[in-house]
């Protein structure tokens, strides 16, 4: 239980840096609707959703602790989540296009950067250390996981379903409205979402990418 609350932790501060990016991005790029509603902040409290943020990550505990299975998902998810989307304008920006698909990506891109960072740290502290660094394990521990949930949140939100930031970047990329072509898939995307995360299919697509991003980047910039 500690070990899951201690990711669970972690996941608030990922999914709150998520939302810093996408306002931060929106505010640069010339919509201030976020910032003027507070959005632009790293604190927990104002990116809370009581579904995406409380009750789906930590239903695998309940269900874990009533149930006696393992605490995860039945499609093999450890976390699985989201925060309040930042309102963003998308008339206010400068470059229409553009900026609003770099709005979408930007909560992506700061998993990558999480992890990046965690993995320098790692680095810095198996150099500094050395043989020591066996004194600060839960630290150790605490930037591993931090690595893990990052890159696992950043390609989940990769997949191009609504609401999930990989629909909102295609859309713009492909010039889609999303009132005419993607009116369906934004009714049904929740649900899609629901189902995927339950059943191994998109486990078994994700799971070799992320192989590939922790396994071999993160763990060769760590030194681990």
């Amino acid at each position: 239980m500690i070990d899951f609350i201690t990711g669970y932790l972690i996941f608030l501060f990922v999914v709150s840096v998520h939302e810093y990016f996408h306002a931060w991005t929106a505010d640069r790029c010339g919509d201030p609707t976020a910032r003027l509603l507070g959005r632009l902040t790293l604190d927990p409290r104002a990116h809370i959703d009581p579904i995406g943020t409380v009750f789906i990550p930590l239903s695998p505990l309940i269900f874990g602790l009533f149930g006696g299975g393992g605490i995860r998902f039945p499609g093999g998810f450890r976390f699985f989540g989201w925060a309040k989307p930042v309102p963003v304008n998308p008339l206010n920006v400068r470059r229409w296009r553009v900026d609003n698909m770099l709005v979408s990506f930007a909560g992506c891109a700061s998993g990558f950067l999480v992890a990046l960072v965690a993995a320098l740290i790692l680095r810095g502290l198996k150099i500094t250390l050395r043989d020591e660094i066996i004194a600060i394990r839960a630290v150790v521990d605490i930037l591993w996981r931090m690595g893990s949930i990052s890159i696992w949140l950043s390609l989940f939100n990769l997949v191009p379903i609504p609401p999930l930031d990989g629909y909102q970047f295609v859309s713009y990329a492909l010039h889609l409205d999303p009132l005419r072509s993607g009116a369906f898939l934004e009714r049904s995307g929740p649900w899609l979402l629901l189902f995927l995360i339950n059943t191994p299919l998109l486990y078994s697509i994700l799971g070799p990418i992320n192989s590939v991003l922790f396994s071999s980047i993160f763990r060769s910039i760590a030194g681990f």
